[in-house]
């Protein structure tokens, strides 16, 4: 099992995802916990490594279980504002960008259910 920390960034009516250019889908920013390190640590580990950015984690929104394959990750999610107003991926595989909330059910964001829970929380 994986243990990941995911951040909610919401602007004027639109969230920030991160696209995997092969393979087309999106995903809310954040990356694996670390031995020793707490979701919110880590999620401003990988904000800096992802994105350049610094993090402030507020809210904890829940936890989510996703299965796929022979995989299986528990998601934290958490509320975050970042202090740049433009992010910018820091990896070449993968690129960020800024959807409008009410058009996530028009998105391939994975997992399926995170999306679902940021459109119920508008």
């Amino acid at each position: 099992m994986e243990v990941i920390a995911r951040a909610i960034v919401v602007r004027e009516g639109a969230v920030l995802l991160m696209q995997e250019l092969a393979a087309g889908y999106w995903f809310f920013p954040g990356g694996h916990v670390e031995a020793g390190e707490t979701p919110e640590v880590a999620l401003v580990r990988e904000l800096r490594e992802e994105l350049a950015a610094g993090a402030t984690v507020g809210e904890r929104l829940g936890e989510l279980s996703n299965t796929w394959e022979q995989h299986h990750e528990i998601n934290h999610v958490f509320a975050v504002i970042l202090d740049v107003e433009d992010p910018v991926s820091q990896e070449p595989h993968l690129a960020a960008g800024w959807h409008r909330v009410e058009d996530l059910g028009a998105v391939d964001v994975r997992p399926r259910a995170l999306a679902d829970l940021v459109v119920s929380l508008r």
